[in-house]
This record gives C-alpha cells, structure tokens and sequence, in this order.
C-alpha cells in the first residue's frame, strides 16, 4: 500500500495490474475496498490505481471551503505522482462529482468516464428522500455498528442484505474499519451536497458510460437519465434489481458494461489532446487525406 504525500494530504493508493490506466474514485465514506468485485477483473487488462484521501485538514480550499474540485485536484495530483498521461476514470456517486469535475477541471487527463450512481448535482436533481438520508446517516441507532449497517441498507436493494448476508456483513465490517474521521466524512459530505455541475456538463469531451441501479435511493435513477442526456456523448445503461451500489450487486453485469466500454483502448495521439473542434475538423481532414495519416 503506497502512500504519497501531496500538498500537506497523503493518498494511500494501489495499482494492481498492466495496461492502459484507470483510475477509480469511491464514494462517500466508502474507501478503495469498495472496488473488491472490480479490481480482479478490471486489472487483468488495465494497470487499476485505487486510492484513498486521508489527514485532509490542511488542503487547500477553495473560498474558504472545502469542495469536490479539492479532491478532483488530488486525483490529479496522484495521476501526476504516478507520471500517468491519460486515464479511464470511474467514479461512483460521490466519487462520480469527482470524476466530473477531473473532466472539467483536466481534460488531459480524462479519456474515457465511467459514471455510476451519480448525478450532476444541484437544484435539479432530483434528492433522496428525508428518511433515506436519515437511514444514511444512522439517526436513530443504537451504536455505531447499527448506524452502518442502516446506511448500507438503504444503499442496496431492500432484499439484498437478506440474499447475501454474508457479503452485506463483511461489507459492514469493511465500513466499520476504514471509514474516514468523521470531520472528513462531514466535510465530503457538505462537499457533494455543495457541487453544482449542470451548466458545465456540455464541457466535458470524455466520452461517457452513465451506470445506474434501478432501485437507487441515494441517487434516484432518475438523475442517471438527466446526466446522460447533459453529456455531449454518453451512453445510459440501468441494471434492474440493483440499489446505489450496483456495482457490488451486480458486479458481473456492470463490469461487463464497463469493459464494453473502455475498450479497444486506441493508442493516444496528438490528436487526442486538441481541443474538440480542431479535433473534429484534423479528424475530416484524415478521412479525406485517406489511410497513410492514420499510419
């Protein structure tokens, strides 16, 4: 477990694998042990970079605040610290703001999105529900064990933890272990409820996968259809029977759609870092020009 330490904030990161890089971006609360039923099968063809932020009291904010363009920033940072170009990026709720903002904020970096259980954020989204967010955020619980487990039932489909006890307990486990302090947790959490990218979404050149659950009551799914239909070149897909962490509960489903879509991985070239109406008009001009300028 490498750790790097980046303006005053260390990065506990794993690469796992070769190949062409991606990057994955958990959620809130969530550490890089949510990507369990990703990582075997996405490292065997990409080299896989997972990390966690930790010690972020004295990042640099943004007006006073702390925000998802901080740890966009420091995703950035990593993938700088790890001397890595261009990356696939996958990003889970609110690690799918951050994935966003990586997009916006370092377009160099982003080849293709990965977005799952997220939105764009804002007052258009469509929000959970009071008693969701309260399960969520374990009000009512007796200890801090209850107040997990609730947070994780509301984040799967009603008859998952009841379907794989097993899994839904060791997860819980999980959480329990590697959760960030929760002043962290807190400041991530106004963080994501703060970011606001429905005015930028037509920015984003990256071409994207929109992931989603159906049975989604953190991020009703819902917002999957809206973020689509904001990116310029987005594909929507909806695993039915799936809560917020459909990528865990059908892991099988969503990372076939996932490799789907990143690959063929094509070999980056310039033209890949031109901004996209030169690209578009270079990319006519090789058509006509004929195959010897794609040798």
């Amino acid at each position: 477990m490498p750790v790097t330490m980046i303006k005053d904030a260390s990065i506990d990161y794993d690469v796992v694998g070769e190949g062409y890089p991606l990057l994955l971006i958990s959620g809130l609360g969530f550490g890089r042990w949510s990507w369990f039923k990703q990582v075997p099968a996405l490292s065997g063809r990409f080299r896989t970079i997972s990390f966690d932020l930790r010690n972020v009291g004295h990042l640099d904010t943004e007006h006073g605040a702390y925000s998802v363009g901080n740890l966009a920033l420091h995703a950035a940072s990593l993938l700088d610290h790890l001397e890595v170009e261009r990356a696939h990026v996958i990003g889970t709720s609110l690690g799918g703001f951050v994935a966003q903002e990586l997009a916006l904020r370092r377009p160099d970096l982003v080849d293709r999105l990965v977005l799952i259980s997220t939105s764009y954020g804002g007052s258009e989204s469509e929000p959970m529900s009071m008693s969701t967010l309260g399960r969520m955020l374990g009000w009512g619980a007796t200890d801090r064990r209850d107040a997990v487990s609730r947070g994780l039932e509301v984040a799967v489909a009603k008859d998952y933890p009841e379907s794989y006890p097993e899994e839904f307990g060791r997860m819980v486990e999980w959480r329990i272990a590697d959760s960030p302090p929760l002043s962290e947790y807190n400041k991530q959490l106004v963080a994501g409820a703060r970011f606001d990218a429905s005015r930028s979404m037509e920015e984003i050149e990256a071409p994207a996968l929109v992931l989603h659950g159906s049975e989604d009551r953190v991020v009703p799914a819902s917002n999957a259809a809206s973020l689509a239909e904001r990116l310029p070149e987005a594909k929507l897909r909806v695993l039915e029977n799936a809560g917020h962490l459909v990528f865990i509960e059908r892991a099988e489903d969503a990372n076939e759609e996932i490799l789907g879509f990143l690959e063929p991985n094509p070999i980056p070239t310039t033209i890949d870092w031109l901004s996209k109406p030169l690209k578009r008009s270079l990319q006519a001009l090789r058509r006509w020009a004929g195959s010897w300028w794609s040798r």
